[in-house]
């Protein structure tokens, strides 16, 4: 496990990690990069984001991705695929729509809404 972190105070802490896989340089680093990104588009820099992948039993991978965005408020995906990079593809679309749905869910202007001024 090896946490990669930027000089950047913004900049999430991102942590591409295999259990019982070894994970590459090519797949940490495009997994690091995908994940930067959507922690930049959806908050302006959430505080950890925590990216695993595994083997399952039929010889594919399972990726597991948690973002934490500060104030108790997590978001998982999981998925499994034949290829580690497709695992990764589909447990990312899967954070970013519940990112997307909470987003959209505390920008609208709403009466009862009251975690909308200090959440994101």
């Amino acid at each position: 496990m090896e946490p990669r972190q930027t000089g950047d105070d913004a900049a999430p802490n991102v942590i591409v990690s295999g259990h019982q896989v070894d994970v590459g340089d090519a797949l940490r680093g495009h997994a690091t990069e995908q994940l930067q990104a959507l922690s930049q588009k959806y908050f302006g820099g959430a505080q950890d984001v925590t990216c695993t992948f595994s083997r399952i039993g039929n010889g594919g991978f399972g990726c597991a991705i948690r973002v934490h965005s500060g104030r108790d408020l997590y978001f998982d995906g999981e998925a499994e695929h034949a290829a580690a990079p497709g695992a990764f593809a589909l447990a990312l679309e899967r954070v970013s729509k519940q990112l997307r749905r909470r987003k959209r869910e505390l920008r609208e202007d709403k009466p009862t809404n009251p975690t909308r001024d200090g959440v994101l």
